[in-house]
């Protein structure tokens, strides 16, 4: 009900939309940790290559870094090709108990942790893409930090046992600050992991070899779940040409107006 969200009232009052929003906490990083507009759009790129083998994929199109970097700009710095459109959508899963899983599979993947949270702030106003900054002045996603630490925690892995990511991308920005945030790499590390291509399918910490919500778009909450059905061909062994290799365990992360954050655990 967007008449009675404080964020949605917040962003209307203010005129900032998402990706104004998102271009502010950007720009917040390229002051601290020197990110350059190319680095951004590196991430644009990866995403999709990594859609060119995902046929589920709405932008099965290859860009190149001059053709992304000269995509029009939309809230600087960041350009058409780094945010995410809407897209239409559905996904589904089958979820039973183990003893109906093994009758139905020679290879069940199993939930091994799943939690939700809401951001954390002193009023009830200032929430989700407004939300509360540190002391250190970075913007600061609480709700997805408490629901991937509560689910890691359930599923009883720690960040060097996780084979892959699937985060929310509705911006190139939030694959930079995600996995810092999450405590997956330090402050101002994520731009080196990606230029050393560590987040590729191939790579140390893979992230959204799925394409992402950059070449989906968001179909809302049917792309949350798509990221359950991305993470279980992965650890299947069925995702083709994007295969992460010998992955065993995944991470799937959402966030959504309210201040509201997801994640889950998958292990094969």
């Amino acid at each position: 009900q967007e008449e009675t969200d404080p964020e949605y009232l917040r962003q209307l009052c203010v005129g900032m939309p998402g990706p104004a929003f998102w271009a502010v906490m950007c720009r917040r990083r390229m002051a601290e940790f020197g990110t350059t507009e190319e680095q951004l759009a590196q991430i644009a790129v990866k995403a999709h290559k990594n859609s060119l083998h995902n046929p589920n994929a709405r932008f099965r199109k290859e860009f190149t870094l001059e053709e992304v970097m000269n995509s029009p700009l939309v809230s600087y710095p960041l350009r058409l090709y780094e945010i995410c459109p809407v897209s239409d959508g559905a996904a589904a899963v089958v979820l039973c108990s183990a003893e109906v899983a093994r009758r139905l599979t020679t290879k069940p993947v199993w939930v091994a942790g799943s939690a939700v949270a809401t951001a954390q702030f002193d009023d009830g106003i200032p929430r989700g893409l407004a939300g509360a900054v540190p002391p250190d002045g970075r913007a600061y996603h609480s709700e997805a930090a408490i629901a991937v630490a509560k689910a890691m925690e359930q599923a009883g892995v720690a960040h060097g046992d996780v084979d892959l990511i699937e985060l929310q991308d509705n911006t190139v920005y939030y694959e930079l600050c995600f996995p810092e945030e999450w405590g997956f790499c330090e402050p101002g590390e994520a731009e080196h992991l990606l230029e050393r291509g560590e987040t590729m399918p191939t790579g140390k910490l893979p992230i959204n070899p799925s394409g992402g919500f950059l070449s989906f778009g968001e179909a809302t909450t049917a792309q949350g779940l798509f990221q359950v059905c991305e993470l279980g061909w992965q650890l299947r062994g069925e995702a083709g040409a994007r295969q992460v290799p010998d992955a065993k365990v995944g991470l799937g992360q959402t966030i959504g107006l309210g201040g509201n954050g997801t994640a889950v655990v998958l292990k094969r």
